[in-house]
């Protein structure tokens, strides 16, 4: 059983959190016709909720050459209707900006990891020079303790600072250390999670296979769970 959110919870996550734009995306693209007829009657609630609360706007510049290849895109997977055109091009104004969001946000993570790291970087090199001039340190002052006779007590107390500060300087080592491979793991999965380039054909088929505008792939947009509810569902085709 998949035990993934639904293609439907991540949509409704990316009003408030657009860095669920990757999830959403891998789900909606690697989705396999027929699917449960309640998760897309869900699906296309929320998308016609989503595309009547943008509406128009006066970005049409915007566009220009993205809209041209998604109204090919429809072309090409058979969306007809100029209404269906119209309501699935507002729907890929929105991805888009979802994208535009995940992009920008993506990027800022990814420059203040390395900014971290660089950091990082820069304080395990003052670390290892710190606890290495404190180590030849103390072992010049305790050098010196031995060759004195007696033994001068402030040298010896001299050689033991410099040894806890030697000390000292290589555990925060150690702990740089593992705070830089915590930093790399979580800087991998920013760019692991990176939608980088967005196949935009194949949202367009997707979504137009939820909202009823076309046929899937798969010949049929759900499955019934149950064969005595097919007289009471009736595939919404979109307004």
């Amino acid at each position: 059983m998949d035990s993934k959110p639904l293609l439907s919870e991540y949509f409704a996550r990316l009003p408030n959190s657009p860095d669920a734009f990757p999830f959403f995306y891998r789900r909606l693209v690697g989705l396999r016709f027929p699917i449960e007829v309640a998760e897309i009657l869900e699906m296309r609630y929320l998308c016609h909720q989503a595309i009547d609360q943008t509406g128009c706007d006066d970005r049409e510049y915007e566009w220009g050459e993205f809209a041209a290849s998604r109204m090919a895109d429809m072309e090409h997977v058979g969306v007809q209707k100029p209404n269906h055109r119209e309501r699935l091009s507002r729907l890929l104004r929105l991805l888009k900006d979802y994208y535009a969001l995940h992009k920008a946000g993506s990027a800022a993570a990814e420059d203040e990891l390395r900014q971290a790291l660089a950091d990082n970087r820069f304080a395990q090199e003052r670390s290892r020079s710190y606890g290495k001039v404190a180590g030849i340190a103390a072992l010049v002052a305790t050098l010196s303790s031995m060759l004195l006779s007696p033994p001068a007590v402030l040298t010896q107390g001299i050689a033991v600072l410099f040894a806890y500060l030697s000390l000292d300087s290589f555990y925060s080592l150690s702990v740089l250390r593992r705070e830089e491979r915590r930093l790399n793991g979580q800087l991998s999965e920013v760019l692991r999670r990176r939608v980088r380039t967005v196949n935009w054909r194949a949202v367009v088929r997707q979504t137009g296979a939820i909202l009823g505008y076309t046929a899937p792939v798969g010949g049929e947009a759900f499955r019934l769970e149950q064969e005595h509810e097919l007289p009471d569902l009736i595939e919404a085709n979109g307004s």
